[in-house]
């Protein structure tokens, strides 16, 4: 039998460059140190807890034993990077990092039973974790970028199916 964590990793910004980081510094390296999970995804959202901020909403499925350690992991991880970058926020701060459902700090986070997708939900998890997966790997490549055009702006606006909206937030595109 398996299990959910959501942890909300809150950064001090609402910089979509620190966010970016994060995923590429952070939890990037944490989720390749912490294999043992069954599906794994995150979401950036508005901090529900300060409105000037954003969060990482990282969501884990394991078994119960490896749900424990990661959060124990995580708690000591997320606050000796918090002390070596000031991008991210530890559970010791005010209004800091937690464990929640949706980004609240009241309830649990329960995959299916947490969501309204129904009989799509295996996968959507999915969905969820190769968006994630993709999206790191494409900040991460990007670093390298140093042509002009590979950076402008332009205005897009499509419509789509809520399936891959899950995937635009990943890429902060939306």
């Amino acid at each position: 039998m398996t299990c959910w964590l959501e942890y909300n990793i809150h950064l001090r910004s609402i910089l979509t460059n620190d966010a970016i980081s994060v995923l590429v510094d952070f939890v990037y390296p944490f989720m390749r140190n912490h294999g043992e999970y069954v599906n794994w995804h995150y979401l950036v959202e508005q901090n529900g807890c300060h409105s000037t901020q954003l969060e990482i909403r990282l969501r884990v499925e394991g078994a119960q034993e490896y749900i424990d350690t990661f959060r124990q992991d995580m708690t000591t991880e997320i606050q000796n990077y918090s002390q070596r970058t000031n991008l991210v926020m530890s559970e010791n701060d005010a209004l800091g990092s937690h464990e929640g459902l949706h980004g609240s700090r009241t309830g649990h986070y329960q995959g299916a039973a947490s969501e309204n997708f129904g009989r799509d939900w295996n996968s959507i998890v999915k969905i969820m974790q190769i968006g994630s997966e993709n999206a790191i790997e494409i900040f991460r490549l990007a670093r390298g970028l140093v042509e002009r055009r590979s950076f402008d702006d332009g205005p897009r606006q499509v419509n789509h199916p809520y399936y891959l909206h899950l995937t635009f937030n990943q890429l902060l595109a939306e």
